[in-house]
């Protein structure tokens, strides 16, 4: 078998997809009705890219959006419940960066009037 010398093969695997790897947030810690944004970067503008949260491929809807702007992926979470909580994946060529969320409940707090009453909000 002979091969052309202008022909070189693609090898998918060792090609870098994600140039922001080593330095982004990985993971992420939420209070209840936040609105969280996890993002990546891709190595070129045109990558297809993918998010899944638990495994599960995540389409664009009112709680979650998903941007592409030049080689930059944004996933935004809006107003976040516990069950956001998990392990989200950006993928990108068959490579994954994976981010962990954990949300925790809305923080409290406690208004004392002047007769000494106590309401929670």
């Amino acid at each position: 078998m002979r091969l052309s010398p202008f022909l070189q093969p693609l090898d998918r695997e060792a090609e870098q997809m994600f140039t922001n790897k080593e330095k982004v947030q990985k993971d992420f810690k939420a209070v209840a009705s936040e609105t969280i944004s996890l993002s990546c970067e891709v190595a070129q503008a045109k990558a297809d890219v993918k998010w899944f949260k638990d495994g599960k491929l995540i389409t664009s809807s009112k709680k979650f959006k998903v941007e592409a702007e030049g080689r930059s992926r944004r996933l935004i979470v809006q107003q976040v419940e516990k069950k956001d909580g998990g392990e989200y994946t950006c993928e990108a060529g068959g490579q994954k960066l994976t981010f962990k969320v954990a949300v925790a409940g809305r923080k409290r707090f406690c208004i004392h009037d002047c007769f000494g009453t106590n309401y929670l909000c």
